[in-house]
């Protein structure tokens, strides 16, 4: 595969890497993904990765956000030498990486809250015992029922807890950012765009990008076979699995 650029801008959608992906770190992923393309790219190129996360609970940097800045602290800035066949140099990809706190388009203001505790999801349901064979009389399924209803203990007599004991943290801003990003930085910033992610959210972003006459490289962290559908015309896309 041929990726003819001067610059590239990266975008890792964290939450959808796998657990080995993350222990291994950022510099080992995304040496790996430019390994993938030792195709004709320049001599030097130019390589800014953003990395998208519910960084800050309210506006307190959360725990994971702070250990991934100490690794982008600790590995970036980088070069990274990929050879090439038929080239005596290696291709040079000095590499920058950062938490994504902003839009790209306007980094002096920083999107805060964007990693929230929710209330209880409405949207899950518990099977009765008689649905799934179980005759015990303790069966714990109506218990999970009615505290996923109420948010309260379901034993009897119970006075701790209060309500509220089911909830959900959950991401906001953290999708609309990203895909303002891919289109901003496909349209005026870099040559190609590589999004690290599976998430079929970002199909319509990337569109936007691709008929704009930006190439787009989109990499699933998790092995999937289902690969997106676009009408013709636009620039080039690949997808593939890391």
């Amino acid at each position: 595969m041929v990726i003819p650029a001067n610059s590239l801008g990266v975008y890792i959608d964290y939450d959808n890497l796998t657990r080995i992906q993350k222990n291994d770190g950022i510099f080992d992923l995304l040496t790996k993904v430019l390994c993938l393309f030792p195709g004709t790219m320049s001599a030097r190129v130019r390589c800014d990765v953003r990395v998208y996360g519910g960084w800050y609970e309210e506006m307190q940097m959360t725990r994971i956000a702070q250990d991934v800045v100490v690794e982008i602290q600790k590995d970036f800035p980088s070069v990274i030498r990929l050879p090439i066949d038929g080239r005596s140099e290696p291709t040079s990809v000095a590499v920058n990486a950062e938490l994504a706190v902003a839009l790209l388009q306007e980094p002096g203001h920083h999107l805060f809250n964007t990693y929230r505790r929710k209330g209880r999801p409405s949207n899950l349901r518990v099977e009765s015992p008689q649905n799934v064979g179980c005759t015990d009389g303790d069966c714990i399924l109506p218990k999970m029922n009615t505290l996923i209803k109420t948010g309260r203990c379901p034993k009897s007599g119970c006075g701790g807890g209060g309500q509220n004991l089911v909830y959900r943290h959950e991401q906001k801003i953290v999708d609309t950012m990203l895909s303002c990003d891919l289109i901003y930085g496909g349209g005026r910033k870099y040559d190609v765009v590589i999004l690290i992610s599976g998430d079929d959210d970002f199909l319509p972003p990337i569109r936007t990008v691709l008929l704009d006459g930006t190439p787009v490289v989109r990499l699933h962290p998790k092995a999937n076979r289902t690969r997106a559908s676009f009408p013709l015309g636009g620039a080039y896309f690949h997808e593939m699995d890391i």
